[in-house]
């Protein structure tokens, strides 16, 4: 008879300095839709399955997306979007190609009628090891970040207006328990920039255990108005399986 085993994986992510006790002011450490729920209580409002807006502190106006329903809400998004340009047209097709292949890794999940699902967190992780017959669940954490701000001093104590830019980072951690062969579950991160008055675009990507990724920054400015966005993503990959993304956009 097969056996299961849980196993909740412990990370230490952003250089080793962050915990589970501490918050980062800069971006949202998930490692569960409940965790970042719980921890985020006062700043957050769930608007849909895996979707939640940050509505208060410095980080207000970020979208955090979760799970299978957030990827759904990701992807919904990005194919109703017309592009302007054939580069912005393939960046978008890129996108939706990377989502995609997530999205059906979920269906065919949930088409598996022997695969439990795992609330273990927001990256759920197994492996069947055959020498001790046992089913190992192990989880993963991830940190997003995005911002499209205002950036420069008007020399009055405000910003001004007429200057602004976009970032995105992303990383995250999976440990294989005992049992697990190393890298048998993974992670990948992206992060994109995007200045779509000027279609300049920086994104860069990351995959392993322990992703790390910074799109860098795209400015915009001197000009009257602004279209930036920025987003990050973490996704499971290998034995793993999970979507958290964010995004943020000054227009």
């Amino acid at each position: 008879m097969h056996r299961t085993l849980y196993i909740a994986a412990a990370a230490l992510l952003f250089a080793g300095h962050a915990t589970a006790e501490t918050p980062r002011s800069d971006g949202f450490r998930i490692e569960s839709e409940d965790q970042f729920a719980r921890d985020y209580a006062d700043s957050v409002e769930r608007i849909d399955a895996g979707v939640y807006l940050v509505t208060k502190g410095a980080l207000a106006g970020r979208t955090i997306t979760l799970g299978e329903s957030g990827l759904a809400y990701d992807l919904a998004a990005l194919r109703a979007r017309v592009p302007a340009s054939g580069r912005e047209r393939s960046v978008l097709q890129s996108q939706v190609k990377r989502l995609q292949r997530t999205a059906e890794r979920f269906e065919r999940q949930r088409s598996n009628a022997t695969t439990r699902a795992s609330q273990l967190g927001a990256i759920q992780c197994s492996y069947f090891n055959w020498s001790t017959r046992q089913t190992i669940w192990y989880s993963g954490t991830a940190y997003v970040s995005a911002t499209a701000e205002y950036y420069m001093s008007n020399g009055g104590g405000g910003l001004n207006p007429y200057y602004a830019r976009a970032a995105a980072s992303a990383n995250g951690s999976v440990s294989a328990p005992p049992g697990v062969p190393f890298g048998s579950g993974s992670l990948s991160a992206h992060a994109v920039a995007w200045n779509r008055n000027t279609n300049v675009i920086a994104q860069k990507f990351s995959f392993g255990n322990y992703p790390n990724v910074s799109s860098g920054y795209v400015y915009s400015g001197p000009d009257f108005s602004h279209n930036l966005e920025a987003f990050s993503g973490v996704e499971g990959e290998g034995d793993c399986l999970g979507y958290v993304g964010i995004s943020a956009n000054l227009q």
